[in-house]
């Protein structure tokens, strides 16, 4: 595979940005003007979640494989969903590796992003993140990226939770928009164990009301944090979840091992508690709304070394969910 990106000069990836936000009125306009095509009802991009490179030795040559594959599928944008790396120096490789794919890049916060004492803000602006939580524009559809780590709940640790604030942002968001749209975050909602959002309900929610309001307004949940392979619909919303890019983390100790040479770990000392995948796992999303379908097109590969369960692994996933791969979906969307 070759990995070298190609690059487009400056007034034309301008350009490129300029066409992909413009709003399907303005569109529609131009179209009635020149009296031949009509307005894009189609989006691509490509997704990929839970890279980890301060954990993962080639997190570089995961992200810029990532991009490579973007390119070569002309994607409208490109998103990571969360755990993507620390804001310090020594990861600025890794984001220009990121930055190198030519189009609108998009960022989602992790709860492994502020490690090493950050703060949410200055993940932000080591991203170049409008905010933690906004709003962005992609031809047919908007994307709503939520921050799941603000305060509050009760669990300790790693916050898992939506605010007043930003539910009530999400809302208004929601019943002004002029588009369907895709939400996107870090950690899912679609069920209430500890894995999801404390609030899980309350979020669910502000999304049933819309779609309850304008069928079709949610067109699908995209989230990560998990490193599991599964979809669902949950009172008429669907949520899709994309599997870590890189491992599986092992729960139990017992399990851990060292599965690279020596001096790979010594570098890397969190490497014995992963299964990592031989390769990374994404998805290209195709979503057409002239053929009324979401289109999700997967990646897999195998693990390095033996499986989580030939470790001794306890895990509560079965495995076809707990596997090293995204899997390949063709989904109705919703009249």
């Amino acid at each position: 595979m070759n990995d070298r990106p190609y690059s487009l000069t400056l007034s034309t990836r301008r350009e490129f940005i300029r066409r992909l936000s413009l709003g399907p009125a303005l569109l529609a306009g131009a179209a009635h003007a020149a009296g031949k095509t009509k307005p894009a009802r189609r989006v691509r991009f490509g997704l990929i979640a839970d890279i980890h490179p301060d954990v993962m030795p080639d997190g570089i040559e995961r992200v810029r494989a990532f991009v490579a594959a973007m390119q070569r599928a002309k994607v409208d944008f490109i998103l990571q969903l969360g755990d993507f790396c620390w804001p310090a120096p020594r990861n600025r490789p890794f984001l220009d590796a990121w930055n190198q794919f030519p189009g609108p890049r998009f960022h989602v916060l992790g709860n492994h992003d502020m490690d090493g004492g950050f703060a949410r803000e200055q993940t932000v602006a080591f991203y170049g993140m409008p905010d933690k939580h906004y709003v962005f524009s992609a031809g047919p559809v908007r994307g709503l990226v939520l921050d799941g780590n603000e305060p509050g709940g009760k669990a300790a640790g790693y916050k898992r939770f939506v605010g007043a604030d930003q539910l009530a942002w999400l809302e208004r968001e929601l019943a002004a928009t002029d588009r369907p749209v895709l939400v996107f975050i870090h950690q899912p909602f679609d069920a209430d164990h500890e894995g999801c959002l404390e609030n899980s309900a309350a979020v669910r929610a502000v999304l049933e009301r819309a779609e309850q309001r304008r069928r079709g307004s949610v067109v699908a949940v995209f989230g990560g944090h998990l490193h599991l392979d599964y979809a669902r619909a949950v009172n008429g919303i669907r949520y899709i979840q994309i599997n870590s890019a890189s491992y599986w983390w092992l729960n139990n100790p017992a399990a851990r091992r060292e599965t690279y040479p020596p001096e790979v770990h010594k570098a890397y000392p969190y490497l014995t508690h992963v299964a990592a995948y031989r390769n990374p796992v994404w998805a290209l999303v195709t979503l057409d709304f002239e053929r009324a379908e979401l289109v999700i097109k997967g990646r897999r590969t195998r693990w390095v070394g033996p499986d989580p369960w030939a470790r001794g692994e306890q895990a509560p996933w079965p495995r076809e969910q707990l596997r090293p791969a995204v899997s390949s979906r063709r989904l109705k969307l919703n009249a």
